[in-house]
């Protein structure tokens, strides 16, 4: 679960330390509103052949942060946290800086961020109580990333195992996409494989793939797709099994589009359908190209 950290952050395109060279004229920016919108204006012109200007848009989205405009720093916090937009290297210090800025205008997402930073240790000493102590205040003010972030670092300890499940499972009632099916998905796989003081027990699995299945989690509907269609802890349902199998495969799982492939070869749980297995195939030798180029 703390591999898919990453898969978390969602953070705004912009960032870089303002340079004073140019002597202000009357069309300049005069507000942080005005500044932030320049930025806009910059990355995207609305005029025709005019090339963005990344490094100028950045110089005013400086500006405009350093003037309390909320958005600019949650921006600049963000472009810091990640690293490699326009040349600017990751900086966790930075990054703290503008997150923490954000944070006390009342941006409760900020809050996760801190956490986040803290817990990397990203130019910050590492330290996990601190995180969590800022990822519980996002996780009251309603930071569904915030709870699953919580509940994926509690149930790595047997002592926190149950805490940490109650945590996941608020995320799953969140329903807030991403983190709610990411919380299911983690529930089943505990369920699914039992640990310290949890026994496995496949039927509460099943009932939390189902969940994450639906939620979009590609790995969650390969494996309720196989619990459908053997009749595993859920009534036997070919159609749906294969149906699930397809979503997971549709999403580039390449574990899940080679067994479509093979079902469809064979005609298990399924007609024989050569066509749509070399179609198939065709992808998934695509999709590992398209891997070995990047």
């Amino acid at each position: 679960m703390k591999g898919r950290t990453g898969r978390w952050i969602v953070v705004a395109a912009a960032g870089l330390l303002f340079s004073c060279g140019k002597e202000k004229n009357q069309q300049e920016p005069n507000t942080p509103q005005e500044m932030y919108a320049r930025v806009r204006e910059l990355l995207k012109p609305k005029t025709p052949n005019t090339a963005p200007d990344p490094h100028q848009a950045m110089q005013w989205l400086q500006r405009a942060a350093e003037n309390g405009f909320l958005q600019a720093q949650t921006d600049l916090g963000g472009i810091y946290l990640q690293g490699g937009k326009y040349g600017i290297a990751s900086d966790g210090k930075e990054a703290l800086k503008w997150f923490t800025a954000a944070a006390n205008q009342g941006c409760k997402e900020a809050l996760y961020y801190i956490g986040l930073i803290h817990k990397r240790g990203q130019d910050v000493p590492q330290d996990t109580q601190k995180a969590l102590s800022f990822w519980r205040q996002a996780a009251e003010a309603g930071v569904a990333e915030a709870s699953l972030a919580i509940g994926a670092e509690l149930v790595q300890e047997a002592e926190n195992m149950q805490e940490g499940i109650e945590w996941l499972k608020k995320t799953v009632a969140t329903r807030a996409a991403i983190p709610a099916s990411t919380a299911a998905a983690a529930l089943g796989n505990l369920y699914a494989t039992g640990r310290g003081s949890i026994p496995r027990d496949m039927k509460e699995a099943a009932y939390w793939y189902g969940i994450a299945a639906n939620g979009g989690d590609a790995r969650s509907q390969l494996v309720y797709a196989l619990l459908l269609l053997q009749g595993e802890q859920v009534a036997k349902n070919t159609d749906e099994g294969m149906r699930y199998l397809r979503l997971a495969a549709g999403q580039n799982h390449a574990p899940a589009i080679a067994l479509l492939i093979d079902f469809l070869r064979k005609g298990q749980f399924t007609e024989k359908n050569e066509q749509e297995a070399d179609a198939w195939e065709k992808r998934l030798r695509e999709n590992k190209s398209a891997k070995q180029r990047s």
